[in-house]
C-alpha cells in the first residue's frame, strides 16, 4: 500500500516533469537555426552522425527524446487518472466519495481537514475510504508503474 501511496504523490511530479520536458524541447535548436552546415543531418531523423572520430548527437534528436518522455509522461498521468475514475465503477455505494478523497489527498494535495470540511465527512471516515481506495488500486498493480515514473522524473 506503500508503493501505491508513493505513485499517487509522484503524480504531480510527473505533471510538472511534462511541462519541463516541453519547455526544454522549445528551447533546443533543430538544427536548421543553429547555423551548423554538415550535410548528413537531417533534423529529427537521425540520432547520430560521424564527425571525425567520435559520434555527434544532433540536437533534434535530444528535442525528440525529450519530447517522447513528456508524452510518455502525459500517458502515465491518464492511466493513475483512469484507475481513480475506475474506483466509482467498482464501489457503487462510496465509489465517488473514495475517488473524491484520493483525488484530494493525493493529486492535489489537500491538508485532511480540507478534505473533511469539503466533502463533510468525519476523519474516521475519510481514513476508511482512503484505505480501501489503496486497497482497490493495489489490487489493481498502480504500484508497478513506479519505476517507470522515477525514470521519467
Amino acid at each position: 500500500m506503500k508503493q501505491v501511496e508513493k505513485v499517487l504523490y509522484l503524480y504531480r511530479d510527473l505533471k510538472r516533469a511534462s511541462k519541463r520536458l516541453r519547455r526544454r524541447a522549445c528551447t533546443i535548436n533543430d538544427g536548421i537555426k543553429s547555423g551548423y552546415k554538415v550535410a548528413d543531418i537531417i533534423p529529427g531523423r537521425l540520432s547520430a552522425i560521424c564527425y571525425g572520430g567520435g559520434q555527434v548527437e544532433s540536437n533534434a534528436v535530444i528535442k525528440d527524446d525529450l519530447l517522447r518522455r513528456a508524452n510518455r509522461a502525459d500517458e502515465l498521468m491518464k492511466i493513475i487518472k483512469d484507475d481513480i475514475e475506475e474506483l466509482k465503477e467498482e464501489e457503487p455505494e462510496f465509489g465517488e466519495e473514495m475517488a473524491k478523497v484520493i483525488e484530494l489527498k493525493y493529486l492535489k494535495n489537500y491538508k485532511n481537514e480540507m478534505i473533511e470540511t469539503e466533502l463533510a465527512i468525519s476523519h474516521t471516515t475519510m481514513y476508511r475510504r482512503k484505505s480501501k481506495a489503496l486497497e482497490l488500486l493495489e489490487e489493481k498493480g498502480l504500484y508497478s508503474l513506479y519505476r517507470e515514473i522515477v525514470s521519467i522524473i
